[in-house]
């Protein structure tokens, strides 16, 4: 074999080895797109366990009258008093979760905290008393309207049943066990605010 074609054929093999040397350890693009969505999905999974609920009993007392000048009581007034007994469920729609993965750090930061909302109530009424006057009545239209209202008013008693400040309290919790998660599969997970924990500690 002349020098020549010698040289040709170790250079051959030489590429040869080198493109399976290559691609043996390349670093894998696809497992690691895999792992980050595995990821994301387990924080996602994990913060939808919080839900906190509370129960609500409330009378919702509605009357209405003609206003006429000529109005006879008994005759143009009616009234109707709700019992309402409600669920709610406190909790959070990851829907607006701004959350992003950094594969080259293997980092999840979750850039602000989220907020938390009802999810779902779910409310009973009775009609504890209805008046109708003689030519004054409830028609269905303005029954339901009146029930909307009724749970209107639970929506609003949310606000201030403490149940928001809980929900918040829950979070921060589960954000721990979170980042323990999240560490025990190779990744670190930074949040983009200071949690009520850990400015607890830095006051202790």
């Amino acid at each position: 074999m002349s020098r020549i074609a010698r040289v040709v054929v170790l250079l051959a093999v030489a590429l040869l080895v080198f493109f399976i040397t290559r691609e043996v350890y390349r670093p894998s693009e696809t497992s690691e797109v895999v792992n980050s969505t595995i990821m994301l999905k387990r924080v996602r999974t994990v913060l939808k366990l919080v839900t906190v609920e509370g129960e609500f009993n409330e009378l919702y007392d509605h009357a209405d009258s003609w206003n006429w000048r000529y109005a006879v009581p008994g005759f143009t007034e009616k009234r109707a008093i709700l019992r309402v007994k409600a669920r709610v469920s406190v909790g959070y729609d990851l829907e607006g979760l701004q959350l992003t993965t950094d594969e080259r750090t293997r980092t999840i930061t979750i850039q602000a905290p989220p907020s938390p909302s009802v999810l779902s109530l779910e409310h009973d009424i009775d009609y504890y008393d209805l008046n109708e006057g003689l030519f004054n009545h409830f028609d269905e239209r303005e029954l339901t309207r009146i029930s909307n209202k009724a749970k209107e008013r639970i929506r609003d008693q949310v606000g201030t049943s403490g149940l928001y400040e809980v929900a918040e309290e829950q979070r921060d919790e589960l954000l721990d066990l979170l980042r323990t998660l999240v560490e025990s599969n190779g990744w670190k997970l930074e949040l983009g605010w200071e949690s009520k924990d850990a400015r607890s500690r830095l006051k202790g």
